[in-house]
């Protein structure tokens, strides 16, 4: 990943993931001690985003039966490109979609 995503840009990652330069994953509590208020409040934060998300994939997923699995083998930048073109195409007729929904 960290050759595929773009130079100055990142994802937020869960615990499992390591603390990689194109990667930030929530404070995990070191034994023994205890996480600062902010180290918490991050992590907060970061919660509430990824449940923003998650809603948002499943909203998709329900409407695009091709993103429950996109089938692509993801081995260098073109494949990626594919890929974000095809989410984003979808996330574009979905919002045609609301707005049609809307206007009826």
């Amino acid at each position: 990943p960290g050759d595929l995503i773009p130079e100055d840009h990142w994802t937020w990652v869960d615990s499992t993931y390591p603390t990689e330069e194109w990667c930030a994953v929530p404070f995990k509590k070191p034994k023994g001690g205890w996480l600062s208020c902010d180290q918490n409040l991050y992590n907060k934060y970061l919660s509430k985003v990824r449940v923003w998300v998650e809603h948002a994939f499943a909203a998709l997923k329900g409407r695009f039966q091709s993103l429950r699995e996109l089938r692509l083998k993801i081995q260098n930048e073109r494949d990626v490109k594919v890929a974000v073109y095809w989410v984003m195409c979808c996330i574009i007729l979905h919002n045609m979609v609301i707005r049609f929904e809307e206007e009826m």
